[in-house]
């Protein structure tokens, strides 16, 4: 799996503004460098995944959210992931794929 870890850093960064962290604040937190975490918002240092796993902590996020951009606690992750799918489609898949949604949304469930 590749890891973008400019991307990954800069979801760090943006999160860490976000929760109005400092730097400073970050590494004194994790015991690590000001240095390092600013290698690490540039994608010029990898962490480790028990770093990461800390760093979600520490900013009250999912470390998923780091390596895919994605929260899945927002109900909106899985229209963008369909969007995504979708536009690699040709034609004649959509028409199926919009066939099978409409079955989908027309079948109803009941309760046992």
């Amino acid at each position: 799996m590749y890891v973008d870890y400019y991307a990954l850093g800069q979801r760090i960064k943006k999160i860490r503004k976000q929760k109005r962290f400092t730097q400073e604040k970050v590494a004194e937190s994790l015991e690590v460098s000001t240095v390092y975490i600013s290698q690490v918002e540039n994608g010029k240092t990898k962490l480790s995944l028990e770093m990461l796993v800390r760093l979600a902590s520490l900013l009250d996020v999912e470390p998923g959210y780091f390596l895919t951009g994605v929260s899945y606690h927002s109900q909106d992750y899985l229209k963008t992931d369909i969007a995504q799918l979708l536009q690699a489609c040709p034609p004649e898949k959509l028409q199926l794929i919009i066939d099978v949604v409409k079955l989908i949304t027309k079948y109803k469930v009941i309760p046992q």
